[in-house]
């Protein structure tokens, strides 16, 4: 049996993310207005299906005696209630099918209190099917219930529509699909990555039944490792992105155009790096977004790889379009072409010039481990010449939102403004890019403690202290003004 039958939801506690719809349907049910007409509607694998079928056991049994309610409940969990029907409208769309659900609706159940049918993937029926539908949900026998799902809600006719409860079901959120793959790997032995976890539920798209299926195929052997899920799913990875973000905001088209022919002659989806990139570069505008800061830049990034993203799969070339938008966002025009022969010489020699240059940066701004003990004032007066080790854009912007409040015993607590932020730092491969930053700086491993600050309302008397950079002027100075 597969994870995602084996793992179906069986009871309304333990549908996953859909909290609102869970919370009304428990409140019909306590007042006895049960409706005898339901349209669940969302995105595929939210539990629409399985809200139906745990909706329609409670609806059979509703009222029954213990011992009789457990047997139907069994039957339903096993597939062999004949007065549950379950309709595929997708295979069943036409009005045959519809007229022989009328004449036998009339019949009383035969085991259950209720008949309940289920019709999924409802916006499938024809224009006739629907009418002939219309006509029993007008005026259903007080024995028979609808529970109407799809996921295309707009193909609907209104006339349908007004005459069922609508319940729109949300994507879930990544953090609680990875909490259930958790949950999934802990009961079966399954030794799982929490970054693998997490990217699993982010390439999911909110769709719980699809994650739990990629987590099975994943961890087939035992153990689900991050980067055996990046190489399985075609990924590129985080630090391709970023090297891709930080070549394009320091204008350097020939570093882009690079890390492009690596993702390409890897055999990666050039696609799928493009959809990455994008997700990181909203990353950034929200991020920008939270600190006040300017954001034109990035939405115009968005702009121009969005484009390119829907060019890709027509183009002769796939990555033409990825370089003609390296092009355009590094805001570079070549006027002459030079022979190929030529070309390749002097991206030699500039490259060879490049090397000897970054090799005389790195001598120059090596930094020197501090003489002076560690403590609280020291860290405060030495946080700018930190963040400078932090290579990678985000994870510093990060860090600075954080403000030193408190060292003993080898730990420094840090206090951050945005929740958001702290969440970036508090990642374990995030955090260890900051430990690495302290060693270099002071040559002692500290412990970090994260914190929200919290907001004191009361009027603040204007003390003077040495005071980190704001996040703001950090990330004016890693992204330009």
């Amino acid at each position: 049996m597969s994870l995602y039958l084996k793992y179906r939801p069986q009871s309304f506690e333990t549908i996953v993310g859909q909290q609102h719809v869970i919370t009304t349907l428990k409140n019909a049910e306590e007042k006895g207005s049960i409706s005898h007409a339901y349209l669940f509607s969302g995105p595929r694998g939210t539990g629409k299906t399985s809200t139906a079928r745990i909706l329609a056991k409670r609806i059979m049994v509703s009222g029954l005696e213990t011992d009789k309610a457990d047997i139907i409940a069994q039957t339903i969990d096993e597939g062999r209630m004949v007065d549950l029907i379950e309709i595929d409208a997708a295979s069943n769309r036409g009005i045959d099918e519809i007229r022989d659900l009328r004449e036998k609706i009339q019949f009383a159940p035969n085991q259950a209190k209720a008949k309940v049918y289920i019709i999924d993937e409802v916006h499938m029926l024809t224009k006739e099917a629907f009418n002939a539908l219309l006509k029993t949900l007008e005026e259903p026998p007080e024995h028979a219930y609808f529970v109407l799902a799809t996921t295309e809600v707009h193909k609907i006719p209104e006339t349908i529509i007004s005459r069922c409860q609508q319940f729109n079901f949300k994507r879930i959120s990544n953090e609680s699909i990875s909490a259930r793959l958790m949950e999934i790997a802990s009961e079966e032995g399954v030794s799982a990555e929490a970054d693998a976890i997490q990217l699993i539920a982010k390439q999911s798209n909110g769709g719980l039944r699809d994650a739990i299926g990629l987590f099975e195929q994943m961890a087939a052997g035992g153990k689900l490792e991050l980067d055996y899920v990046i190489e399985n799913l075609g990924l590129s990875g985080q630090m391709l992105v970023e090297a891709f973000y930080k070549a394009l905001i320091e204008k350097k088209p020939n570093a882009a155009l690079e890390v492009i022919e690596t993702v390409n002659s890897k055999g990666q989806s050039l696609s799928q790096f493009t959809s990455e990139f994008i997700s990181f570069l909203r990353e950034q505008m929200l991020l920008g977004v939270s600190n006040n800061a300017d954001v034109g830049a990035t939405i115009d990034m968005i702009d121009i790889f969005g484009v390119a993203k829907q060019q890709i799969k027509e183009a002769i070339i796939p990555q033409l379009p990825l370089e003609v938008a390296v092009v355009k966002a590094c805001g570079k025009a070549t006027k002459t072409i030079a022979p190929v022969e030529a070309k390749k010489e002097k991206v030699i020699e500039v490259k060879q010039e490049k090397k000897v240059e970054e090799v005389a940066e790195v001598k120059e701004e090596t930094p020197v481990s501090i003489s002076e003990e560690i403590n609280l004032e020291s860290i405060k007066k030495n946080w700018k010449q930190l963040a400078d080790q932090i290579e990678t854009p985000f994870i510093r912007v990060s860090f600075m939102d954080g403000e030193p409040v408190k060292y003993q015993d080898n730990e420094l607590t840090l206090s951050f403004k945005s929740s958001t932020l702290m969440e970036k730092v508090a990642n374990p491969s995030n955090q260890s890019v900051v430990q690495k930053a302290f060693e270099t700086v002071f040559s002692q491993k500290v412990t970090l403690k994260l914190e929200v600050k919290q907001i004191d309302l009361k009027p603040v008397t204007e003390v003077k202290v040495d005071k980190p950079s704001s996040v703001v002027d950090m990330a004016k100075e890693v992204f330009g003004n």
